[in-house]
Order: structure tokens, then sequence, then C-alpha cells
């Protein structure tokens, strides 16, 4: 039925949302060195976690618009866009 496969796709972008923050946080726990290499390292590691983070955010707000419309169909009415 379309409401299980709705509820299959927003369970999924919620496992999605919170693999990629372990992945932000796996970044951010790297342990660089004290050079210059290792500080250049450490940055990039910041500006990744950082980007990861933001598309764990929308992998969330991907997950909501799935619950919403599964709420919507699960009453018997649809969504257009």
């Amino acid at each position: 039925m379309i409401t299980d496969e709705l509820a299959r796709n927003r369970d999924e972008w919620h496992r999605r949302a919170n693999d990629l923050r372990s992945l932000a946080q796996e970044c951010r726990e790297i342990d660089v060195w004290e050079s210059p290499a290792g500080r250049l390292l450490h940055e990039r590691l910041g500006g990744l976690s950082g980007s990861i983070a933001v598309l764990a955010d929308r992998a969330d707000d991907l997950a909501e618009a799935y619950d919403l419309h599964l709420q919507v169909v699960s009453v018997g009415g649809r969504l257009q866009i």
C-alpha cells in the first residue's frame, strides 16, 4: 500500500539523517597532529563536518515531508503540489 511505502521512506530518511550525524561527529573526533598539515586537515574536517550536518538536517526535512504526506493519505486526503 501507499502508506507502507511512505512510512518506509520516512524511516529510511530518518536513518540516513542519523547516519549522517554520526559521520559528522566522527569527522569532529578525528585526532590531528600539530603541524601545518595537521591544522589544514583540522580545518577541512571541520568544514566537512558542517556540510554533512546540513545534509542530515535536509534528510530530516525529507522524513518530515514523508510523515506529513503519510498523515494526509492516512485520513483519505491528497496532496497537490
